[in-house]
């Protein structure tokens, strides 16, 4: 059944939620879902939601298609009123301060809210202010914060971000789930012949999952990285990968030289420690918890948003052609820890403040 799912190392998830009893009936609303129309949307949702279920927790998902309209979050209220006086479920989970916000319109059911990077992260590329979208975004995923039993965020950064002092102090540090069994090394000839690509030339890899490439990801800043590189290695490519599925991932982390990251804005990129877990090296900017991530890493680095500077280290990789080693930093964000890691996050949510206690969640990355 787990494999069913798709879901690798069904027996672990099992031992995740034996630790929980009764794992709770969870109504899971998202802005953020694959659809035939994007299935890389939201990627990162669907594969924790599949481990929640596959460790028991009953997850039914209601899906807001914001980006087709903003209405339709205006709409989603009424839906999730619905479904909550249905007396299935016994929790909320939202994931996007947006949702999180539309989800707080109920209040018969304790609410849970993740945190993605861009509700709670004000910078925008090319603008010393972020425009009035994300400024009413933000706002409102605080808002939620108010209401919410629980935050989810993804780094340290994010957790003090959040305005209300109750909210911060019921906040947990826990990433996106890493499947380790489909992010692992391959010998990088072989991805490359999967690929089509050729064998010995060059690869700077560039990952997003909207083939739009929004501005934030700072496209622009990638190619002129690359320009400056080929000045040193004139055969230097670099491989945009867009909109792929996560099951497509791993062939072009492992057939690329090294990922370079170029975002103005994000909470702890996925993209990072996938490709980690294949081995590839890595070059950002400072951005979210990259710097953590990578510290001490062989070739991996991070620098300012500048061509020159990532140029540099983006040769220094592509001279040496060395892959990396996480070794066990990566232990504490498999998709069975940061399911145990959730499970527990409902189990406190569950409990009424008036009789609430400590929570025993770690918020340091052994449990992200």
């Amino acid at each position: 059944m787990l494999k069913d799912l798709g879901i690798q190392g069904g027996d672990a998830l099992a031992e995740a939620a034996a630790a929980i009893p009764s794992p709770p009936r969870v109504l899971v609303v998202t802005s953020m879902y694959p659809s035939e129309e994007r299935p890389a949307f939201g990627n990162f949702v669907r594969r924790q939601v599949e481990a929640l279920r596959a460790a028991g927790s009953i997850q039914e998902v209601l899906q807001i298609e914001g980006w087709r309209s903003r209405t339709n979050y205006l709409r989603a209220i009424g839906r999730i009123r619905r479904a909550v006086n249905s007396g299935r479920h016994d929790l909320v989970h939202a994931y996007y301060g947006l949702c999180g916000f539309v989800a707080a319109c109920q209040s018969r059911l304790p609410l849970v809210v993740t945190y993605c990077g861009s509700d709670l992260n004000p910078g925008y590329a090319g603008r010393e202010r972020a425009p009035l979208k994300s400024r009413v975004i933000i706002a409102l995923g605080q808002a939620a914060a108010v209401r919410a039993r629980r935050c989810l965020v993804r780094s340290r950064e994010m957790q003090d971000r959040l305005l209300w002092p109750g909210a911060r102090a019921r906040a947990r540090i826990i990433v996106s789930g890493l499947d380790l069994e489909l992010f692992r090394p391959e010998a990088r000839t072989s991805a490359r012949r999967r690929l089509g690509w050729e064998e010995d030339r060059p690869t700077v890899l560039f990952v997003c999952s909207d083939p739009s490439l929004p501005a934030v990801k700072r496209p622009e800043l990638a190619r002129a990285v690359l320009s400056e590189v080929r000045k040193a290695v004139p055969g230097a490519e670099l491989k945009i990968a867009a909109g792929l599925t996560q099951a497509a991932l791993p062939a072009y982390y492992n057939a690329a030289d090294l990922l370079l990251l170029t975002s103005a804005n994000e909470g702890s990129p996925n993209v990072v420690r996938e490709a980690l877990a294949c081995g590839l090296p890595v070059v950002s900017t400072r951005v979210g918890d990259v710097q953590e991530v990578l510290e001490g890493l062989r070739g991996c680095w991070v620098c300012d948003a500048d061509p020159i500077a990532l140029s540099s280290r983006v040769v220094e990789v592509l001279m040496s052609r060395e892959r990396t080693d996480p070794g066990g930093r990566l232990a504490g964000t498999t998709l069975e820890a940061v399911t145990r890691a959730i499970l527990e996050t409902y189990r406190e949510a569950l409990v009424p403040p008036e009789r609430g206690h400590r929570s025993t969640v770690p918020e340091r990355r052994t449990a992200s």
